[in-house]
């Protein structure tokens, strides 16, 4: 009857949050890169949830903050036409960091060190000193030795491009992400701006 949809259940997240503390601290701050991720695509509340410690105070506060707006954003835009691609914030840097380092650098690291370049370099001075101060704060890296070049040559093969323009998703402030879509060509100073703020 699943086919039909006439039983279907809702689906459920479980997490035992007490197998976080078994953890390395670099292996949670992994984690916590995409739980900050979602705080700056969420809101205020959400966001202040990092900056005040509570993501290792009260984890399954902040998981099942993150699993509700998620779930909301995936049930609004299944096949990622719109507001889904809101959830790359961080990933089009943060993909060209994994491709330099050969995969060394782990995901959660290089989304967060791709939300601070974007932040650093196409968002308000207040706005990106927040997001870099919260990163910081959680453990994560807020910037990559990896030149601008480099960066940007890797981005190109990011699934974002399409033909000669490419998507980012810029903070406008907590709680509102803009998608902008700009010329592979200027993808290059935005990154080199980033990097040096």
């Amino acid at each position: 009857k699943n086919l039909a949809g006439a039983f279907c259940q809702p689906a459920a997240v479980i997490c035992d949050t007490d197998c976080l503390k078994t953890l390395p601290p670099d292996v949670f701050a992994d984690g916590a890169a995409e739980a900050v991720k979602t705080g700056v695509l969420s809101d205020e509340a959400l966001f202040a949830l990092f900056e005040d410690g509570t993501l290792t105070a009260d984890p399954g506060e902040v998981i099942a903050r993150c699993v509700a707006y998620k779930a909301g954003v995936v049930e609004r835009d299944e096949k990622e036409q719109g507001e889904r691609k809101l959830l790359n914030l961080g990933h089009t840097v943060g993909h060209a960091i994994e491709k330099c380092s050969g995969y060394v650098i782990p995901h959660g690291h290089a989304v967060a060190a791709g939300l601070a370049v974007i932040a650093l370099g196409w968002t308000e001075e207040s706005l990106a000193a927040r997001i870099t101060a919260c990163l910081s704060k959680n453990g994560l890296p807020t910037g990559t030795d990896y030149s601008a070049e480099a960066l940007a040559e890797a981005a190109l093969s990011d699934k974002k491009r399409a033909g000669g323009d490419i998507t980012l998703v810029v903070p406008r402030k907590i709680g509102h992400c803009e998608l902008r879509k700009v010329p592979v060509a200027d993808l290059l100073p935005i990154i080199r701006a980033g990097l040096e703020a």
